[in-house]
C-alpha cells in the first residue's frame, strides 16, 4: 500500500451528528439547514448591535 492510497480517517463531533440525524428525522433538508446556520453571519436588524 501506498502512502496515496492511505486515506486519513475522519473524526466526527458526536453531537454534530446526532442533530442532524435528528434534523433529517423530522424532514429537514439539507438546504434548510444550511440555510439556519448561515443566519447568524448574516446581519439583521434583530442581531445588528449598535
Amino acid at each position: 500500500m501506498t502512502m496515496a492510497e492511505i486515506k486519513p480517517k475522519k473524526v466526527l463531533d458526536q453531537e454534530w451528528v446526532i442533530l442532524m440525524r435528528a434534523a433529517r428525522e423530522i424532514g429537514l433538508q439539507k438546504e434548510e439547514v444550511r440555510s439556519f446556520l448561515r443566519q447568524d453571519r448574516e446581519p439583521t436588524s434583530m442581531n445588528v448591535h449598535k
